[in-house]
């Protein structure tokens, strides 16, 4: 955060008080179907800027605790910022609690028909959706064609994956960040997962300048 100074941040799976005294956040509920740890949480959104609007739900029928949205200020004025930590494969294919037991890829499959419902509604401009899609978007996507297809149609109108066929160390990304096509990218990079001491995460961060379009 010091060396790129970003408007805004979002990070998954992690704790609330992560970045709260450094700015200003909300994030998604804290059931996500599984043993609730405290202060855990699936999606974060930092800002420099106070929020607005914060809906941290979304649509009933998504698959809980994993979808933060709101408005904030940016360099770009006001932008709508969607938060994601769309379900893994296996997301409570286990029996837990009154969820239930799900069959593997159905609450990735239950969570874009949300999504595609949610980002129907939302401003046609100034829109930014980012967090971990738990799909790569290029050659080599081990999700079933059914659901990169479905992927791909959440964003067909008006907006852009703007990573789509990021890797780093030959490993594709599966966070990504999409637009509205009011919004142009100015430049697109990772941020290493890597360090003297091994492997921080799994994922390595994603980081992206974007400037408005003129209009033609």
């Amino acid at each position: 955060m010091d060396r790129h100074a970003p408007d805004v941040v979002c990070l998954t799976e992690t704790h609330v008080g992560l970045l709260s005294r450094h700015g200003h956040t909300i994030h998604s509920q804290p059931d996500y179907g599984y043993t609730i740890k405290g202060g855990r949480r699936k999606v974060v959104l930092w800002s420099r800027e106070p929020w607005e609007q914060v809906d941290d739900s979304g649509v009933d029928s998504m698959p809980p605790g994993r979808f933060v949205a709101g408005v904030t200020q940016t360099s770009l004025g006001r932008v709508t910022i969607v938060g994601v930590c769309i379900p893994w494969f296996g997301s409570r294919t286990e029996s837990w609690r009154e969820s239930g037991r799900k069959k593997r890829w159905e609450d990735h499959r239950q969570y874009l028909a949300g999504l595609a419902e949610v980002l129907a509604g939302a401003p046609a401009k100034h829109l930014i959706v980012v967090g971990d899609f738990n799909q790569t978007m290029g050659p080599g996507s081990r999700a079933p064609s059914e659901l990169q297809s479905a992927l791909r149609r959440t964003f067909a109108s008006g907006m852009t994956v703007r990573t789509a066929g990021l890797a780093f160390q030959g490993r594709m990304s599966i966070d990504h960040l999409a637009s509205s096509n009011d919004l142009a990218v100015e430049s697109l990079g990772v941020i290493s997962n890597l360090h003297d001491r091994g492997r921080l995460s799994d994922h390595f961060g994603v980081v992206a300048k974007l400037s408005s379009q003129r209009a033609p």
